[in-house]
């Protein structure tokens, strides 16, 4: 440094002060090259038009004081290091100082050569370790900044500008790319460090060049001097986006686990992954549907709030229909559309329909067997899935599936440890019985023992890779093996089944062994004396991480006592239900002849009034038999000949509510009936029995609602079909008893004051909507009233065949 001349500005209006700089520096042995200049003026425009090694400026000057000019050089950019020197000893203004940027003060009365000379070479070394600094700074990855002890930024590295798009020398606009969500959060804690001088981090989004917004982690670092004075900050911007996107989907998904973990049954498992569909992808409504047990259709089985009223009348969905949701489940991808003009032209069928989303995301659910559904998340707003939401999507469909299955899984073992133990209550309760009974009755004593036994339940583990089969003594004896003997391989099981059941068995181990399939199956055994046996066998397939089958475990329990008895029930109600029918049909001739006689006698002259009101009892009381056995004759219909005939007529539908309705209000003149017509309705309908089913429903709205209130009947003619609703007032039907309201035999509890009923009005009245192809529905409250919603399609519609998923 002293062999090189110094360039320095010494900027002062005081002559004296301006020697006593020169003196100081040649006493201290330094070569320097000074420009002098006497005003604040003259010195900012020195230092904005030529460089120089150091500046010592005064601070009190003409024109602008030293502390103005110190702060209109650091605005401009300039790096020269620039020393105060001031009359005053005041540490206040020592403090604004470096604030706005100043290397260092030194007050004139401490001016002596040594001290000169030190703060000249410190300051120097200051310059050059911040070129180096800024130097290296340009070759890093990251993003390097530094700024003033105020706080001010004067520096930024060029790989700042070029990721966040900043016009170029311009630092001190770094606030417009930080998120605006974020910005006081990071104001408040850097004001915090510059009120304390302590270091910081901290994580915000920032604006690339492109728009998009990615986090950074922010770290900042005061340099102090000898006396422990910030002289500049330095700090770092590192992209921590996909660190942080990662933690974020791992945070997810493992708090999708915790409620799947917790949720045991399968409804349950569904309504979390609407849930945690929704709130992971941040979308509006969400919904999960099934594939139907024959595999050729889709069932809702779980939405969000805001999306069951759009789905009124769309529980179910052929698998044949043109639909986002369709083509997941057929093709096992998925599907999405980002907003609602491609949705309009992929899937034309829900154009102009007025559907509120417009984006959606299709995922399937894929178990061990194959697709069982899709889970369906929507956006009000256009919205295209980034590659980490597809995996995220892909990852929750996947946990979705596993838990569903072992959900079923769960629920069928719970039902046949329900069974079983409902069995061996059964079974316990006959064996005290018989206990009871003769001691002279010993087969029957031996066929109860045999029975008690064979309710034990025996477990197996088949080792898939080795082909071992190991199983407990109560399989020995299920499967009527000797003393001593029992089974260690497949082979051996498979010879004990019986030839006919032999081949199914052999096939569903066979993809087992293949697919990692489960083993469910009923099948039979023979016993001793050649008794044939019926044995239930559940086996759970286990796999290893790359899907290999590994071995299974199960168990299977002796159900002959189960399927005899199913048999003979199966008959029974064959039997009771062909009684019922006949003794109903040979009834209604000599009731036909008893209305008849006593209308007869009833049309003749010179009755008097006791013998007039016998006889009209008498046909009153046979209308009710009529009625009573026309219910039973529909009720054997509809049990034993698959459902009651219709003849469809074309017809107007309104005409014939509108007949029934003032008929119904002739009969019941104290009581109001209202009729609403709105559209058409023309259609293919058996008009006696649309008849009796309008007459069952307003019947019953007249008879279970209180006097003095209206009755009301709404037709609508929609397209394709015609809605039909019968609307009361009155006390609600508990609601224990509305998903039983439409089985046979059934009474309201004001059925006592009806007439000639037997409890088969509102099933005969839902077989014969079932026989139009049409479906019924009630709906009961306190506020709202009592609803019956009746919907007929206008013509027999003739289902498609469906390819299976």
């Amino acid at each position: 440094m002293e062999e090189q001349p110094l360039r320095l500005l010494v900027a002062d209006d005081d002559e004296v002060d301006r020697l006593a700089v020169r003196r100081a520096l040649h006493q201290a042995g330094l070569s320097a090259q000074l420009v002098e200049v006497t005003d604040g003026a003259a010195a900012l425009s020195a230092l904005m038009a030529e460089s120089f090694d150091c500046a010592l400026m005064d601070f009190q000057m003409p024109v602008q004081d030293g502390l103005e000019v110190l702060r209109k050089a650091r605005a401009a950019l300039v790096e020269t290091p620039i020393i105060m020197l001031t009359g005053q000893g005041d540490e206040h203004i020592a403090v604004e100082l470096m604030k706005a940027g100043a290397t260092d003060y030194l007050g004139k009365s401490a001016l002596t050569p040594e001290r000169l000379g030190h703060l000249l070479r410190q300051a120097q070394r200051l310059h050059q370790a911040e070129q180096q600094y800024r130097t290296l700074a340009e070759l890093l990855p990251l993003t390097i900044w530094t700024s003033r002890p105020d706080g001010v930024l004067d520096y930024i590295s060029r790989r700042g500008f070029e990721l966040t798009g900043m016009p170029p020398g311009k630092p001190e606009q770094w606030h417009r790319v930080v998120h605006p969500e974020d910005l006081p959060r990071l104001m408040e804690r850097w004001q915090y460090s510059l009120r304390t001088g302590d270091p910081y981090e901290v994580e915000v989004r920032v604006r690339r060049g492109d728009g998009t917004y990615r986090w950074n982690l922010i770290r900042a670092l005061p340099m102090r001097d000898s006396r422990g004075r910030v002289l500049r900050w330095f700090g770092t911007n590192s992209d921590i986006d996909d660190q942080r996107r990662t933690q974020e989907r791992t945070a997810r998904l493992q708090a999708v686990t915790a409620a799947l973990s917790e949720a045991p049954t399968p409804r349950q498992v569904m309504d979390v992954i609407v849930h945690q569909g929704v709130a992971a992808l941040e979308a509006q409504a969400g919904a999960v549907w099934l594939v139907s047990e024959d595999g050729q259709a889709l069932d809702l089985v779980s939405t969000s709030d805001n999306v069951r009223p759009l789905t009124r009348g769309l529980e179910r969905l052929p698998l044949d229909v043109p639909l986002a949701l369709t083509d997941a489940v057929r093709t096992d991808k998925l599907v999405t559309y980002a907003d609602a003009p491609e949705r309009d032209r992929r899937y034309p069928l829900l154009a102009g329909q007025g559907y509120s989303f417009e984006a959606s995301a299709v995922m399937p659910l894929r178990g061990s067997r194959g697709v069982m559904g899709a889970l369906v998340v929507n956006f009000t707003q256009p919205r295209t899935l980034s590659p980490d939401a597809r995996e995220l999507i892909l990852a929750l469909a996947r946990q979705g599936a596993q838990a569903l299955e072992r959900a079923r899984l769960y629920e069928a073992a719970q039902q046949a440890r329900a069974a079983a133990e409902a069995s061996e209550a059964q079974l316990r309760n006959l064996l005290a019985e018989r206990e009871r009974m003769e001691a002279t009755l010993q087969e029957r004593d031996e066929r109860l023992r045999a029975a008690l036994w064979a309710s034990g339940t025996g477990t197996f583990r088949w080792d898939i890779r080795t082909r071992g089969l190991e199983w407990d003594e109560n399989l020995d004896q299920l499967f009527c093996l000797p003393p001593g003997q029992t089974v260690q391989t497949m082979d051996d099981f498979f010879a004990l089944v019986l030839p006919e059941d032999r081949t199914g068995v052999m096939r569903r181990c066979e993809a087992c062994e293949r697919e990692g399939a489960d083993f469910d199956m009923d099948f039979r055994v023979m016993g001793p004396e050649e008794r044939v046996r019926w044995i239930s066998g559940k086996g759970k397939t286990f796999v290893d991480v790359s899907g290999r089958p590994l071995y299974m475990t199960g168990a299977c329990v002796d159900i002959t006592a189960q399927k005899q008895q199913e048999a003979e029930a199966r008959q029974l109600a064959e039997f009771e239900q062909q009684i019922l029918g006949i003794v109903s049909h040979d009834l209604r001739n000599p009731l036909s002849v008893i209305r008849i006689s006593a209308s007869m006698l009833l049309a003749r002259e010179g009755l008097d009034e006791r013998q007039s009101k016998g006889l009209t009892r008498i046909i009153s009381a046979s209308d009710r038999a009529t009625r009573l056995i026309r219910d039973l004759l529909d009720f054997s219909q509809a049990r034993l000949g698959g459902g009651i005939r219709v003849e469809r007529k074309e017809m107007d539908l309104f005409e014939l509510a509108r007949g029934v309705v003032e008929e119904l209000a002739a009969s019941h003149p104290e009581r109001e009936v209202e009729l609403e017509q709105e559209g058409e309705g023309l259609g293919h309908w058996d008009g006696d029995r649309i008849a009796q089913v309008l007459g069952n429903l307003v019947g019953n709205a007249i008879q279970h609602s209180p006097e003095g209130t209206p009755v009301r009947v709404r037709c609508q003619g929609v397209a394709g079909e015609v809605l039909l609703e019968v609307r009361n007032q009155g006390t609600p039907i508990e609601s224990a008893l509305l998903p039983r309201l439409f089985e046979p035999f059934r009474r309201g509890r004001q059925a006592g004051s009806g007439a000639g009923s037997v409890g088969l009005g509102l099933y005969i009245t839902r077989q014969i909507v079932l026989a139009h192809g049409g479906g019924i529905q009630v709906t009961s409250s306190a506020e709202e009233g009592t609803r019956f919603a009746v919907r007929l399609p206008r013509r027999s519609v003739t289902p498609l065949p469906l390819s299976r998923a």
